[in-house]
């Protein structure tokens, strides 16, 4: 795994992202989203998608630092034995979970199988929350549509004539509708496959992580 790539990968991802939005934003696409969608849906999608984003991004930026820790303390295997190796709490999430780990299998502190299958619990946990906010997105997308349905047909249950201005009318809300529809399913659908896609990403080097600390314990701790 190299490390310094962890982070940078995901920025490539960013960059590219942002790229398509803007040929988007040129293309009047953007705009037109959020005129055409009276719900607000696509836009709460969209915010939400973006808190995620930056989520997603600060949690592998903490995985790189983690990974690299992890490196150094392997290259120096003296601190494997040492004191240095203690329980700790800090503001990176994942380096506390491979210390405390290495910590409690230094003080031999329960089963290893039960000590192994704590910490990858442990160590995945800020999956679920992102898995659950990819299936959330997905969600929300199918909630406009189904908005988007009843503003159209709501539209047609207003007809009390057929004359050419009512049918001007109706055709036009009835478009609206059906843009609520595509666009909050569309919002959401792609929303939904590129957070899944970080996570997805992000869950690969959490197992590498995982898979590193294991080695680790075999080659010093169960020696």
């Amino acid at each position: 795994m190299k490390k310094d790539f962890i982070f940078i990968k995901w920025l490539y991802f960013i960059i590219i992202l942002l790229i398509f939005i803007t040929i988007l934003y040129k293309l009047g696409f953007i705009a037109d989203l959020f005129i055409s969608d009276i719900s607000y849906i696509s836009s709460l999608i969209l915010i939400l998608f973006t808190i995620f984003t930056f989520k997603v991004g600060r949690e592998i930026y903490y995985i790189m630092n983690t990974a690299i820790k992890l490196d150094d303390i392997s290259t120096n295997n003296y601190n494997l034995t040492s004191n240095s190796i203690k329980i700790q709490y800090s503001d990176n999430f994942f380096y506390d979970c491979v210390i405390n780990h290495m910590s409690r299998y230094k003080l031999k502190s329960g089963i290893n199988d039960e000590l192994n299958k704590n910490f990858e619990f442990e160590i995945t946990k800020p999956l679920e929350i992102g898995w659950l906010m990819s299936d959330l997105l997905l969600k929300l997308g199918l909630i406009g549509t189904v908005i988007g349905f009843i503003i159209m047909l709501n539209s047609v249950t207003l007809i009390e004539n057929f004359d050419l201005t009512m049918m001007q009318d109706l055709l036009k809300k009835m478009s609206g509708g059906m843009k609520v529809a595509l666009y909050t399913t569309l919002t959401g659908l792609v929303t939904s496959i590129l957070l899944s896609m970080q996570y997805k990403y992000m869950e690969e080097k959490i197992y590498e992580i995982i898979s590193i600390v294991n080695i680790n314990i075999e080659l010093y701790f169960n020696k």
